[in-house]
């Protein structure tokens, strides 16, 4: 199964505005997420502090059940001056 991932800010700089991710069914965001950490381990800070949505709507809880072509965005923390 797929599930598209678009990625925003720091995370789109380093993989760039969306990947592509193919995950054994069922798959639960949390997995998803220590997924890509073991891909790419420098983001796995930033994984852990981002805000999560899954088709257009925050989600709170990591434990959510993706479904085939769910798009899941990826919203790191942002700070400035």
């Amino acid at each position: 199964m797929e599930v598209k991932i678009r990625l925003f800010a720091f995370l789109q700089d380093q993989l760039g505005p969306s990947i592509t991710v193919e995950v054994t069914n069922p798959v639960r965001i949390k997995s998803l997420l220590n997924q890509i950490s073991q891909q790419a381990p420098q983001l796995s800070s930033t994984l852990a502090n981002s805000r999560l949505a899954v088709n257009q709507e925050f989600i709170n809880d990591e434990e959510v059940i993706l479904k085939a072509n769910d798009e899941i965005a990826i919203i790191p923390p942002v700070s400035g001056g």
